[in-house]
């Protein structure tokens, strides 16, 4: 019996997998950093207005008040062009409502909280 060369060896075949290699995703970094600059709405959003005007007064100045919500708007805005800006990119409308309905939920919650502080209830 004689042994065939390496060279004319045929090439060994893999058997075919049952399940396909798993392919993990590869975010690029403005996708990162777009969701990076909706967490920082989110943050300016929630917590900055809390140094303004504590949440556990009952009455504060309405300057401080409007200027609070001003800040909770402005954060919540952030959140919806980082948003949208991650929608335009991906193309995928599941993103853009991911990212849109906290910041709205975000301004309806300050609108609460700026009636309740300035009412004093």
């Amino acid at each position: 019996m004689v042994t065939p060369a390496p060279g004319s060896r045929e090439q060994e075949v893999a058997p075919d997998r049952a399940q396909p290699p798993i392919r993990w995703p590869h975010f690029d970094r403005a996708s990162v950093g777009l969701v990076a600059l909706w967490a920082v709405g989110g943050f300016v959003a929630l917590f900055l207005p809390a140094l303004l005007v504590s949440p556990a007064a009952d009455t504060a100045p309405a300057r401080d008040v409007w200027t609070a919500f001003a800040v909770t708007v402005a954060g919540a805005l952030v959140m919806v062009g980082a948003a949208t800006l991650l929608w335009r990119r991906k193309g995928d409308a599941s993103v853009l409502v991911m990212g849109a309905v906290p910041a709205f939920a975000t301004i309806a919650g300050g609108a609460i909280l700026t009636a309740s502080k300035l009412t004093g209830t």
